[in-house]
């Protein structure tokens, strides 16, 4: 225990030293220079923290900007699937009423052709029972 003590005493000797070199003046100037270094110490820390800080930030960005932009990209995509399909759909219902309107005039012509196909059967059955009264008369 005497040897560590001994050993103490002559690591602090050269700070003692120092101290009574620097005498009452010097050693109230350290004593009142602490407050400030601590102070040094704090805004130190303070800017190397703000320093992480603003590079976490940063990354962050990026990385949102990342994830933005691909969910961007897939949003866009999607809607051009979409309006593809979509200009599909379109199509196919044009083409369905296309395809009414066509069968409608057709139906109006073939209704039409029954029409007329009845008035001349009716006209020649006319005919023919008046040929056959014509026939039995004479």
């Amino acid at each position: 225990m005497g040897n560590e003590v001994n050993a103490a005493i002559s690591a602090a000797l050269p700070l003692i030293e120092s101290l009574f070199a620097l005498g009452l003046p010097g050693i109230i100037l350290m004593l009142a220079a602490i407050p400030a270094l601590v102070i040094m110490v704090v805004f130190i820390l303070d800017y190397r923290h703000g320093k992480r800080t603003e590079m976490l930030l940063e990354a962050y960005r990026e990385d949102t900007q990342n994830v933005l932009r691909a969910v961007s990209e897939k949003h866009e995509a999607i809607l051009r699937e979409m309006s593809e399909k979509h200009e599909e759909t379109a199509e196919f219902y044009r083409r369905n009423v296309t395809l009414v309107k066509n069968y409608e005039k057709m139906n109006d012509a073939l209704q039409e052709l029954v029409v007329n196909n009845t008035r001349a059967t009716e006209r020649l059955t006319t005919m023919i029972e008046a040929t056959i009264n014509k026939v039995m008369r004479g």
